[in-house]
């Protein structure tokens, strides 16, 4: 048997590998059963592979951060072929070690103990962090040779092998010396060379010869072979071999079934605590009532692991109401986050220390350096000179370790001018010491050559020349001319100088770089070069002393302050503090959490069982509260069923071959075999399971408790979810009888009849055509007659298959057959075996078989052998045909069934209990009767076609290419030419030949490949092929890299891998368009009824499309063009799109449901490539063809259309697009695609005719719908009509290149991906809730709706999101970030000279609505100001401070309040400024702000406690508070008195009068102020110890008279009364009595303005006229639009999904209720200054649109038409028939395969496209006139209803034509032109039953 059949079950080793990750992975598609496997992306190790090369680079598979990604770049290979070998090259490399190799490399046998530990897929092996390897490890067997090229292992095979080509340029193949001897080298080409390359002779590809054969020509026979044999897992052999307990009968059993394999096990559930797994979606309200309600009887416990302080907050403050358990742990947190915020700035005052001392380093340094100096002229350094210990220096050393090494990198002179003096001085040193050499050599030596030589070295050193050689030639050549010296160079020298370069100038520059500038200075300062030129001398150091101090005074000093503010914005300082905090307030958090627990769980303590609390979360306005709740289970008894199926290659080989052993595989889901569930065995007895063709199991129970059986039928497991979540669970059927019952099954014909053994009577029930239902066929049959009125011992029971016909079998053999449709016995009886254990009926009913155990003598061995006897149906009563006894090893016979395979083979399926499996044995039966069959003709294949056993090692790349296109069509440059490098496992001679021949076999296979396809194929002209032997390759070369990898970006090279794998973003299903999230369905369990309304927002937030996410949001600003294609079902629609686009549809899907997404990306842009499910298929309705077509039309750029007009001239698929057309509005911004039809299989000699017809007849079309025709509503007029060639014609390839044309001429629809992402999943949400509103609104709706929620922490953060990543204020269009200013200090305050530069405007906390917390944002804004600006304490004047501290706050605020408006302004600038939603947007951002900017306003008024201006908010209700400690910190004024003692503080409060005086020694008299009861009184005499006067004065100038101020009024906003106390004085006479305050401080009467009056009059409110207290601004109008019509209509869910259950019971739909609602909108005009109201009636746009408010009486669709209109009807786009009742002739029929009852909703159905699921139809109205219809004057479009009609039978009733009806809803018929006809077609007259089967109405 060969291992491609072997279904193996692997390990998954990649985790235990290190550096290897699985990247593609080969899964079973559970959506086939596991019989189609699938390619997906791993997400684990794909997440793992991301964050080990960048940490924390992959979140979530929208969050991937591709830029950092990118900063990785390495290069790589791709492996593919022999496994083995490829594990030993993993091996050698020490990828793997010897134990997983030899794992790997273990032969695979069909039982679970050898088998491979690598999943087959993709895998990427990092070698170093230069170099990966991308390995495809292959299934067992892809790479051999099949017949049959469409197999699933070999599609597998091709897909990944297209994989690996797309990742990596250069491929290995590893073939053993075995597989070469197996390959082929001898390919002959495919065709004789041609110069003309357009016409090929294809008939060899294409001609197969097939023949009628009689296959049959023997008598009647049956022969037992060996079968199948599936080895169970250890866990289901312990289940096969439990046989009773406690009376439970627990042995397993074979399913009954004629086409499935399938069995059951049985396990004794013992009683025990149950934990049951809840999760609650409830709103806040039913939070407290769900708690309770669940928590009865039982104590309540919260799970410590799974909860966290976010989860207890929300239990505890909405589910229990006991906020109270909250408050220690805010007021810690709140003390913990204060004494962070002292932490930092004593910190920051300790850097200020640090850098002070690190500056007297640097200068200690400095002047050091400088003393190599000697005695020079040296500017003095600005740094500060202090005198500091050694202390303080061995603390900055300890603190800051490399601070010494920095700070002599920082007094290095890294001038350039300097370098370039250096390097000029050591260049003229040298040169000049040599010629002096050179003159001593020559005897020349004197002072007149010296003082010559000493004026070219001044003149050399002082040259501007910057060409040092050029430099040289010229001093060189004034000393030739000068001395007459012949200096040359020798050839050799001259070459060295070429070479090497001159080496005065290599000399110099080496000197400058070893010399230290202390080494070099000291040179200068010795240098003795010419004795007696002292000049010189000096000319040198003075020019070096001048650049010198010019560093110092510029470069240095700019380098030391950059470097003392890095250490001053130590950043890992900050983060260290960040630290902290953090870990402080998780310990709190930590501690607190325990503490809140326990007090919940001492509280909640009563109770038998437990309730324990997992997790709570909210979203929006619900919360998810998952809880584990603990029930007593009962003892239960366990039913597993496990399925079986066949891979698809097994099918195909059967197909070929019946006698083939196929191999069933044990259907799993995520790895888990089996689906149970549990039955009380108490109540119930388990009686019979069969299973049908549909999967769908009949399970009967007997429940003795109610003494009746139980049938259940459906899918395991439907089966299982019922039995799980119910209690009591509805059978599909109720049969009230007694035990006394035995049954049998036939599923071919769907009979269930029952034996009732003690009455003797059987009753035969049947399934309906849709096993909808089983209703009784055969009633009440008595049997008793038949046995001699004596009641049988009837052992057996059953149904010949497949026939009418039961079998009795008695206790003593005698066999009976009872005809169903006689109702009689047969004459003849059989008689069996007595000992017979089990009889069966082959599944095509020919025979009956009966087993038995019968004992043998073997020379006195007794032994039991099992037999089966043979009886034919046909000759039933004759003796037994053929006696077969059965092997040893099939020893079950009790548990045998006998079933189908692929309506192939019949085998007889039995449990092996002793060695774990499920075995089989194949059944052959031979009939007399002649069987033919049609099948293919054998015959010799030419050497061309033949196919040698491994050629697929290298045939890989034909059929990739075959599948996939070669070369691509919109984008050259992703045309990279291929390079393969076959590594052979042999000697190192043959290599260079086995080079040669497999070049050549290359290129003859892709000449094959050109010819066979016709694909253009230029890139296969660089296809490049090299052998090496397995022992010379070594990956880690330099060489062999750089000629055999390509580089790539490590972010680029992870989206080309992403954007291979499509992924499915909607299906249509319950006539919806249903939107996916990441490929699955979408979890709809959350409330719908949200605040703000916004559900398209909700709902689109809800989609997502995978891996594509990220990749959009990293293209953000990139273009975006989408293309798809839809068209007939089975027409090459996905393969034409990837020869168009480059995609890969098809390869991770079985076939296309829905809409599948990919993406290709180019320099230019980025394709989106959409890739739709056929129209016009059987399971679809054509309200969801329609969903698809216009989803379709609403978000491509380009639409390919094709169809097979050229052979069926059907064009009805066009009316999906023609049914879309009234939706949206025809919205200009919405419709933009270009339709492109491509009718297929078009001749070239037919093209002019077939295009013609088919203008024709769509020129019909739109004739007769004119304005309403789709082209001009929905293309922009614009319709490509292109025929395509023949698949197979060269033209067919060659035509798609005229696509990359039309694509490059496109406009793109979407500015940027960020555009296309949100537009798409907003349309996408509008067509699941039928929204046909305007796009451009939702968007607007959605852009302010998101700005509104980010409102509260942009403003008070200046940033938009703050939790785990800060992301600061953004433009959502260009995704630019909003400016965030640095402001410098000394541009705020006037009299700041020092240039500071605030603290940027993002992440300052400057707003929060809890007054403690605005304290303490205050105190630290105030901290700041002092640390930078000036303490309060130091001022003098605290008028100033406070004045500086003010213009401080109001500029921090101005800018805060700027980027906010200029993020909003920003973000809504595409967008109608007037429009309600912007205008109602900006008027919260105003309200926010304003909150923020009154925050800010400080107060000003005097403390309470001392002289100081108060710092509180100005609408503080406490007293004013200076927030100081109110002491006065000035020293005594009396410093005479003080001597030889430091002079103390003064001890009057701050901000006092008069001199500063301290308690310490009596200055002044001292005794009470005689006015101390007075306010602003100092208290203590200020006047001469012992003055004469009796009278003790303090130096307050004035006393006040401190009564309430007289301020007192009545507001539009209530009572008002100034609480500020009275400054006059208390001598003058006053009635009215005057505070500080000098303005009016009520407030604006304007609704929610919270700004104070205008005036500057504190007594405004007491003016004679009638005052207003305007604040002198516009203000927003705020009331609703009062014109007429409506101002919005919004389609938003009115609850969440549900099921309706109709009146007939199988019905059942599952939808969510969207209702369509009128709303009026504020008024947004503008009140102005000092008016309560504007001129003018409220209106929410001046001369805006609104809406009819005509509603449709069936969906209640609101009127698109503007108020008022002037049209005879009304029109809309319709939703779904909530509103509606279904009524006809019949109380039962079937509509849209939904068995529908009288009284039925029409909650499936859109008004627009019900009738058009009716065909020719006409419907039932209320009678408007009796006596007319009585008359019979009714007209053409009535008939009178004779009968009664429910429902309200009473009243009568009319048929009507369809056009008729739609004229009395007053709505303009929604059908087209070409449906109204056809309805017309057949009116109420019309006999025939099939037109009238559907007369069905809504009302």
């Amino acid at each position: 048997m060969s291992d491609s059949f072997i279904h193996v079950n692997p390990l998954t080793a990649p985790s235990h590998i290190s550096k290897l990750y699985r990247l593609l992975d080969l899964r079973n598609d559970e959506g086939s059963n596991g019989i189609v496997d699938k390619i997906i992306i791993s997400k684990e190790y794909l997440r793992k592979l991301c964050n080990d090369m960048v940490p924390s680079s992959f979140k979530s598979i929208s969050e991937i951060n591709y830029t950092e990604l990118n900063s990785i770049s390495f290069r790589l290979i791709g492996c593919y072929g022999n496994r083995n070998l490829i594990a030993k090259f993993l091996l050698n490399r020490n990828i793997i070690d010897q134990k997983l190799y030899d794992s790997l490399t273990t032969s695979v046998s069909i039982g679970d103990t050898n088998q491979p530990s690598l999943r087959p897929g993709i895998y990427l092996s990092i070698v170093n962090s230069n170099l990966g390897l991308i390995i495809h490890w292959p299934e067992i067997g892809c790479y051999e040779n099949a017949s049959n090229y469409s197999s699933p292992i070999k599609r597998n095979m091709v897909n990944l092998h297209r994989y690996l080509t797309k990742l990596t340029d250069h491929q290995m193949c590893f073939m053993s010396y075995k597989d070469l001897e197996n390959f082929n080298l001898n390919l002959e080409n495919s065709y004789n060379n041609s110069d003309d390359d357009d016409y090929y002779d294809d008939d060899d590809d294409d001609d197969y010869r097939f023949e009628v054969k009689n296959s049959q020509k023997e008598k009647d026979d049956v022969k037992i072979d060996d079968g199948f044999k599936v080895n169970l897992p250890n866990k289901i052999k312990i289940e096969i071999n439990n046989q009773m307990e406690d009376g439970v009968p627990l042995n397993p059993i074979v399913v009954e079934s004629t086409t499935n394999q399938s069995f059951v096990t049985r396990q004794l559930i013992r009683k025990t605590w149950h934990i049951k797994n809840i999760t609650s979606y409830i709103s806040a309200e039913q939070f407290p009532d769900d708690l309770k309600t669940k928590s009865q009887d039982r104590y309540l416990r919260i799970d410590r692991n799974r909860m966290d302080i976010k989860a207890l907050k929300l239990l505890v403050k909405h589910g229990l109401n006991m906020g109270e358990l909250l408050v220690p742990l805010h007021e810690a947190l709140s003390v913990a986050k204060m004494q962070n915020e002292m932490r930092k700035i004593q910190r920051k005052s300790a850097i200020d220390e640090d850098i002070s001392i690190i500056q007297q380093m640097t200068s200690i340094k400095l002047r050091s350096f400088e003393s190599n100096f000697d005695k020079r002229n040296i500017q003095e350094s600005s740094l500060s000179q202090t005198n500091l210990g050694d202390t303080d220096f061995e603390r900055i050393r300890t603190k800051y370790p490399e601070i010494e090494n920095q700070i002599k990198e920082k007094i290095k002179i890294n001038s350039k001018n300097w370098k370039k003096m250096k390097k000029r001085y050591n260049l003229t040193y040298t040169f000049i010491e040599d010629i002096l050499e050179k003159a001593n050599e020559a005897g020349e030596n004197d002072d007149e050559i010296t003082e010559y030589v000493a004026n070219i070295f001044r003149n050399m050193f002082i040259d501007d020349e910057t060409d040092l050689k050029k430099f040289l030639e010229k001093y060189t050549q004034q000393i030739q001319s000068k001395f007459n010296w012949i200096l040359y160079d020798s050839k050799i020298d001259k070459a060295k100088r070429w070479v090497f370069g001159d080496p005065y100038i290599n000399e110099a520059k080496q000197k400058t770089k070893d010399k230290s500038d202390e080494e070099f200075i000291q040179e200068l300062i010795n240098f003795e070069l010419f004795k007696g030129y002292d000049d010189i001398k000096e000319l040198v150091i003075n020019n070096f002393f001048k650049e010198y101090n010019r560093w110092k005074k510029n470069d240095f000093l700019n380098n030391l302050q950059e470097f003392l503010n890095n250490i001053r914005n130590n950043i890992l300082l900050e983060d260290k503090l960040k630290r902290e905090y953090e870990e402080e307030k998780k310990i709190i958090e930590k501690d607190m959490f325990d503490k809140i627990c326990n007090e919940i769980e001492a509280k909640y303590k009563d109770g038998s069982m437990r309730l324990i609390v997992l997790d709570v979360k909210k979203s929006f306005a619900c919360f998810m509260v998952e809880y584990d709740i603990e029930e007593l289970q009962p003892n239960q008894l366990q039913i597993t069923i496990y399925e079986t199926a066949l891979k698809e290659e097994d099918k195909l080989r059967i197909h070929e071959n019946d006698s083939h052993i196929p191999c069933p595989i044990l259907l799993s889901n995520m790895d888990q075999y089996g689906i149970s569930f549990r039955i009380d065995f108490q109540n119930y007895n388990f009686k019979k399971i069969s299973q049908f063709d549909n999967r769908k199991f009949l399970l009967v129970l007997y429940n003795k408790k109610i003494q009746r059986i139980e049938i259940f039928f459906d899918t395991a497991r439907q089966l299982a979810q019922n039995f799980k979540s119910h209690l009591t669970i509805k059978p599909f059927k109720i049969l009230n009888i007694d035990e006394n019952f035995i049954i049998a099954i036939n599923e071919p014909k769907g009979f269930l009849a029952i034996y009732n053994t003690k009455e003797v009577k059987l009753d035969v029930f049947s399934f309906d055509d849709n096993q909808s239902r089983l209703y009784g066929h055969y009633a009440n049959i008595q049997l008793l007659q038949w046995y001699n009125n004596s009641i049988p011992n009837i052992k057996y029971f059953l149904f010949i298959k497949d026939t009418e016909e039961l079998c009795f079998v008695e206790n003593d053999g005698r066999a009976r057959t009872f005809n169903l449709i006689t109702l009689q016995f047969r004459p003849a009886a059989c008689n069996f075996p007595r000992k017979l254990v089990n009889v069966l009926s082959s599944t095509d009913g020919s025979c009956i078989m009966v087993f038995a155990k019968e004992q043998r003598d073997y020379n006195n061995d007794i032994k039991e052998i099992n037999r089966v006897y043979v009886y034919f149906s046909k000759n039933f009563g004759d003796p037994v045909s053929k006696v077969i006894d059965l092997p040893s090893s099939f020893k079950s016979l009790e548990s045998l069934q006998i079933s189908c395979i692929n309506n192939r083979q019949t085998h007889l399926i039995s449990l092996d209990l002793q060695n774990g499996c499920l075995n089989s044995l194949l059944v052959k039966i031979t009939l007399e009767k002649a069987q033919f069959r049609f099948q293919k003709c054998m015959r010799k294949k030419s050497p061309i076609f033949q196919r040698t056993n491994l050629n697929d090692l290298i045939n890989a790349y034909k059929l990739t290419f075959e599948k996939y296109p070669i070369d691509n069509c919109i984008d050259s440059k992703q045309n990279r030419p291929l390079c393969l490098k076959i590594v052979l496992d042999i000697d190192d001679d043959a290599v260079e030949d086995y080079g040669e021949k497999f070049e050549e076999y290359i290129i003859k296979m892709f000449e094959n490949l050109k010819h066979s396809t016709k694909k253009p194929a230029s890139i296969l002209k660089k296809f490049s092929t090299s052998v090496i032997t397995f022992q010379e390759l070594d990956v880690e070369d330099a060489n062999f890299q750089k000629k055999f990898s390509s580089e790539y970006q490590l972010g680029e090279w992870i989206i080309q891998l992403c954007c291979l794998i499509p992924i499915q973003i909607a299906v249509t299903r319950n006539n919806l368009f249903q939107p996916l999230k990441d490929g699955l369905s979408s979890n709809e369990n959350y409330l719908i009824e949200l605040e703000d309304d916004n559900h398209v927002d909700i709902i689109s937030k809800n989609i997502s499309f995978g891996w594509y996410e990220g990749i959009f949001k990293h293209f953000g600003n990139k273009k975006v063009k989408v293309i798809s294609i839809m068209g007939e079902q089975s027409c090459g629609k996905s393969f034409m799109l990837n020869h168009i686009v480059g995609t890969t549809f098809g390869s991770a899907m079985r076939c296309t449901e829905g809409v599948w997404m990919s993406l290709v990306n180019t320099q230019e842009c980025v394709y989106v490539a959409l890739d739709f499910e056929g129209l016009n298929s059987l399971e679809r309705t054509p309200q969801e063809d329609m969903f698809l077509a216009l989803f379709n039309t609403v978000v491509s750029n380009l639409i390919f259309f094709k169809n097979q007009f050229a052979i069926n001239r059907d064009i009805s698929m066009f009316q999906k697009f023609q049914d879309g057309s009234k939706f949206f509005e025809s919205d200009p911004n919405i419709f933009q695609a270009r339709l492109c039809v491509i009718i297929k299989d078009v001749p070239k000699l037919d093209r002019d005719y077939i295009t013609r017809e088919f203008q024709s007849r769509v020129d019909q079309l739109f004739s007769e719908e004119v304005e309403d025709n789709f082209i001009t509503r929905m293309c922009g007029n614009g319709l490509d009509i292109i025929s395509w060639p023949v698949l197979g014609d060269i033209a067919w390839f060659k035509k798609l290149f005229i696509f990359k044309t039309k694509l490059d001429k496109l406009e793109t629809k979407y500015e940027n991906a960020r555009a296309f992402l949100q537009n798409t999943k907003v349309i996408m949400a509008k067509l699941k809730i039928c929204d046909w509103g305007s796009l451009d609104e939702n968007l607007i709706q959605i852009r302010v709706a998101t700005l509104k929620r980010l409102f509260p922490i942009a403003v008070s953060y200046g940033i938009e999101q703050k939790d785990s990543i800060i992301e600061h204020l953004m433009n959502h269009d260009s995704g630019k970030p909003i400016d965030d200013p640095i402001i410098n200090l000394c541009d705020v305050l006037n009299n700041f000279e020092k240039s500071t530069k605030l603290l940027p405007d993002s992440n300052i906390w400057l707003y929060d609505n809890k007054y403690e917390t605005c304290i303490q944002l205050s105190n630290i804004l105030r901290n700041y100001f002092e640390e930078i600006v000036q303490p309060r304490r130091e001022s003098s004047n605290d008028n100033e401070w406070f004045s500086s501290l003010d213009r401080f706050f109001k500029n921090i605020i101005a800018r805060r309040t700027s980027r906010v408006q200029n993020w909003y302004m920003q973000n809504t600038a595409n967008f109608p400024q007037d429009n309600s939603n912007v205008v109602n947007g900006k008027y919260e951002m105003e309200q926010e702000i304003s909150k923020l900017s009154l925050l800010w306003t400080l107060c000003g008024l005097t403390c309470h406690q001392c002289g100081l201006k108060c710092v509180k908010n100005r609408d503080h209700k406490e007293n004013h508070d200076c927030l100081t400690d109110h002491k006065c910190h000035f020293s005594c004024h009396f410093t005479e008195a003080h001597k030889d003692i430091i002079i103390p503080e003064c001890s009057h409060k701050a901000g006092h009068e008069g001199k500063h005086a301290c308690d310490k020694i009596s200055h002044l008299c001292g005794k009470p102020c005689s006015l101390i009861d007075k306010r602003n009184c100092q208290k203590v005499c200020s006047k001469k110890i012992g003055h004469d006067d009796n009278e003790h004065l303090c130096q307050s100038k004035r006393h006040y008279c401190g009564k309430n101020c007289t301020l007192s009024s009545y507001t539009q906003k209530g009572d008002y009364q100034c609480l500020n106390k009275c400054i006059m004085s208390y001598e003058e006479e006053h009635d009215l009595h005057l505070c500080e305050n000098t303005i009016c401080p009520i407030q604006c009467p304007i609704p929610n303005c919270k700004e104070r009056c205008q005036s500057d009059d504190h007594f405004h409110a007491f003016s004679d006229l009638q005052v207003n207290h305007f604040c002198g601004n516009e203000h927003q109008c705020r009331e609703l639009c009062e014109d007429n019509g409506i101002c919005q209509v919004v389609t938003k869910p009115k609850e969440q999904e549900e099921i309706y259950e109709g009146l007939v019971k199988e019905t059942s739909i599952t939808f969510t209720k969207y209702i369509q609602l009128s709303e009026r909108l504020k008024c947004n005009k503008k009140i102005p200054p000092n008016e309560f109201k504007h001129t003018g009636k409220h209106t929410h746009k001046e001369n805006g649109f609104h809406y009819c408010d005509a509603k449709c009486q069936f969906c209640e669709y609101y009127c698109t038409l503007p108020y008022g209109h002037t049209l005879h009807t009304h029109d809309t786009g319709h939703g779904i028939m909530t509103q509606t009742e279904f009524t006809g002739e019949d109380n039962v029929f079937e509509y849209a395969g939904y068995k529908l009852r009288v009284g039925d909703q029409g909650t499936f159905v859109l008004c627009n496209l019900f009738c058009k699921g009716l065909g020719r139809h006409r419907h039932i109205d209320y009678c408007q006139n009796v006596i007319n219809c009585k008359d019979e004057n009714q007209g053409r479009d009535i008939q009178h209803i004779n009968e009664k009609v429910l429902p309200n039978p009473d009243k009568p009733k009319d048929f009507i034509s369809h056009k008729l009806f739609w004229k009395r809803t007053g709505f303009k018929d929604p059908y087209s032109v070409q449906d109204q006809q056809e309805f017309e077609k057949c009116d109420y007259e019309c006999p025939d039953d099939e037109n009238l089967s559907y007369s069905n109405n809504e009302f």
